[in-house]
Order: structure tokens, then C-alpha cells, then sequence
């Protein structure tokens, strides 16, 4: 009863977070995707508590399930990563599969008539055809897997981008999804241990094996759920890397002009000193470009190239110096150390506290102290 009852929440807050992004009146991709993917996940979970609600002849498509899921949550992986616009031949797409080896499995269930299915496990009534069903089950942990290790990729690709185009990582690094994708390749592999002895050794009650593996994935989708709700907020504030501002290899522009190049790198660092335009914790590429009234392409080129940094080494160095210096002004001296740096642009004291390491090769207590020692000598 209790492992239903988990289930059961977690089909619950799916349909509930499916109306809530429902009733938004500005949709963005990933909220599509989103819903795309609780929807599925709202259906697995339904069919892993209910197997009984499909006829046995087309089980296989509940079987199948969590393909598809991992397509939808690969989808929505790169919508908040890469703002792919939301279009229905990627759903169908990434269905193809799904559709595809379901059908293959009834067809071959009609074909072999000793294919059955109990607590939504296939399963051959002549023991000896074992080797068959292992053939046929194989796709279930290669596919998602495969989706597993799409969506890391793309989510490593996201995080190498972001000090390119952001003074401040900590709200839209993504890892909290990083932590969820890595995971998931543990739960695949506990799954599916989990099945063998179930089916094998029958360790594990034939008929709970399904109700754990839905405990399992309702926690997954509580997870996702409140931390993709919790991410829109800051999304919405500020655009993350969208397709229109992002500067591959082969768009760079050519600052062929070694003047115009030094002209734009000494007004920038010029605007960095007058303008202070770093005390802005959410200060990113695109902000400054528009501040300066120059392209995104080209600042980037300037900063990378002219200066040999990323934006985002660049701003908190900034930020660092600001630090410094406030920390030896007598105007701040009932600051802490911490106030100051949110007055200096920083907005992490993790972050912080790293940056002023790798800059000044001591803490910001370390560093106080021993400009104290050098004003008393």
C-alpha cells in the first residue's frame, strides 16, 4: 500500500505540473518539452501501478515507455540548454523508436504465442525461449541509456559555453540535472539488477518488482519537477544561451583590423574602470555589448582574443580588485567580509571565495590581515 501510495503522489504532481505550465501565458520550448515528458513519465507510472488497464495485446507499448520518456527528457535537456524552439517533428521524432519497437514486440508475441506478460514484465511460458526474450528486451537498456549519455554530452557542451557569456554560474550551471542524468545510468543498472533477480531468482516478489521500480521514478520526477520549476523563474529573467547570440567557430567574426581591435580593448577596459559596469551580479556578455553599443560577436572576439580570457574570468577579476580595495577602505571597515563582496558584484560566497583564491593565492581573511599587519608596520 505504501509503495502504491508513492506512485500515486507522483502521478499527482505530474498532472498537476502538466496544468500548471498549462495555464502559463508565456510558454517557453522547455515548458513544452516539460509537459511532453511528464506526460509519458505520468503514463509509465500509471501503467506500472495498473498493467491491467492494456489489453495483454498491446502491452508492449507500456513496456516500451520508458524509451519514449528518455527521448522527451533528452528534448527538454537541450530546450533549456540550447533554446530549440519547440516543434513537433523533434516529439515525432524521437518517438519513432518507441512506436516502432512496440509494434515489433507484437507482432512478434502473435507470431509466439507463449509471450506473455505479468506486473507489466514480458515473459516466455516455455522457459527455454529465455534467450528470445533477452534479444527482445535488450533495446529497453541500451536506448535509454543511450538518451542518458545524449543528454550529458549536451549538458557538458552548455557548461563549457556559459564563461563565455556569464559574470555569474551558479543559478543556470544546470548541475542539480547533471547530478539527475548521472544518477540515472546508477538506476538503469540497479533496475535492471533488480528485474534479473526478481525473474531469476525471484529474491524480489514477482509482482512488487514494477511498484519499486514507480517509487523510484516518482522520486525522479519530484526531483526534476521542482528543480525545473524552480530553474524557469531565473530563465525567465535572463536568456540562456540562445541560438541567435551564440558565436561558433564558423560564425566568428573576422577582426581582421588590428587597430579597430586594440581601439575596442582599451575602450572596454576603459568602460570597465569609469563604468564599473561589473558591480551588476547578473551582469552577462549580451548586457555589456549593449551597453557599449558594440556586437556580442565582437566583444566576445575581443575579450577572447585581445585580452586571451573568457567573459567570465574576465568580469570577476573586476570584482576581485573591487574586493580588495574595499577591504583595506576604512569606509567599509563594519562591512564583512561577505557583505563586501555582494556590494563588489559577487552573489555566491562559494564562488567568491574561489575566485579570490585563484587570483590573490590566499582567503579574503588571509588577505585582510595581512594588509592589516602592513598598515601597523
Amino acid at each position: 500500500m505504501i509503495l502504491e501510495s508513492i506512485s500515486f503522489s507522483g502521478i499527482i504532481v505530474a498532472l498537476m505540473c502538466m496544468a500548471l505550465l498549462l495555464s502559463k501565458k508565456k510558454k517557453v520550448s522547455s515548458d513544452y518539452y516539460l509537459i511532453a515528458w511528464l506526460l509519458v513519465a505520468a503514463a509509465n507510472l500509471i501503467y506500472y501501478l495498473f498493467p491491467s488497464l492494456l489489453p495483454e495485446i498491446i502491452q508492449p507499448f507500456g513496456f516500451a515507455l520508458p524509451v519514449l520518456s528518455m527521448g522527451m527528457l533528452y528534448l527538454y535537456v537541450i530546450s533549456i540548454t540550447f533554446n530549440i524552439e519547440f516543434n513537433v517533428s523533434f516529439l515525432i521524432k524521437h518517438s519513432l523508436f518507441f512506436i516502432c519497437y512496440s509494434l515489433l514486440f507484437i507482432g512478434i508475441s502473435l507470431f509466439y504465442s507463449q509471450i506473455g506478460f505479468n506486473n507489466s514484465i514480458p515473459f516466455f511460458i516455455e522457459r527455454q525461449q529465455n534467450k528470445m526474450l533477452d534479444l527482445l528486451t535488450f533495446p529497453m537498456a541500451i536506448v535509454p541509456v543511450v538518451y542518458i549519455i545524449l543528454c550529458f554530452l549536451a549538458l557538458k557542451r552548455y557548461q563549457k559555453m556559459l564563461p563565455e557569456y556569464y559574470s555569474a554560474l551558479e543559478k543556470i550551471n544546470l548541475n542539480w540535472l547533471k547530478y539527475i542524468i548521472v544518477s540515472l545510468i546508477i538506476l538503469f543498472i540497479g533496475i535492471f539488477c533488480m528485474i534479473a533477480l526478481g525473474t531469476q531468482t525471484e529474491l524480489i516478489p514477482f509482482d512488487k518488482i514494477f511498484q519499486i521500480v514507480a517509487v523510484v521514478q516518482s522520486g525522479y520526477l519530484l526531483c526534476i519537477v521542482f528543480f525545473s520549476l524552480r530553474q524557469s523563474i531565473v530563465f525567465n529573467q535572463q536568456v540562456i544561451l540562445d541560438r541567435n547570440t551564440v558565436v561558433t567557430k564558423e560564425e566568428k567574426v573576422d577582426v581582421q583590423d588590428k587597430a579597430y581591435s586594440d581601439i575596442l580593448s582599451q575602450r572596454l577596459l576603459q568602460f570597465m574602470e569609469t563604468g564599473r559596469p561589473y558591480l551588476d551580479e547578473e551582469l552577462s556578455l549580451q548586457k555589456l555589448s549593449l551597453l557599449m553599443d558594440v556586437s556580442t560577436h565582437q566583444l566576445s572576439q575581443t575579450i577572447n582574443q585581445g585580452l586571451n580570457t573568457n567573459f567570465y574570468k574576465f568580469v570577476n577579476a573586476y570584482r576581485i580588485e573591487e574586493v580588495k580595495k574595499k577591504l583595506v577602505d576604512p569606509v567599509f571597515e563594519k562591512y564583512s567580509i561577505l557583505g563586501i563582496a555582494f556590494e563588489s558584484g559577487f552573489n555566491s560566497k562559494s564562488t567568491f571565495n574561489k575566485i579570490f583564491k585563484e587570483e590573490t593565492g590566499m582567503t579574503p581573511s588571509e588577505f585582510k590581515k595581512s594588509e592589516s599587519i602592513k598598515k601597523e608596520s
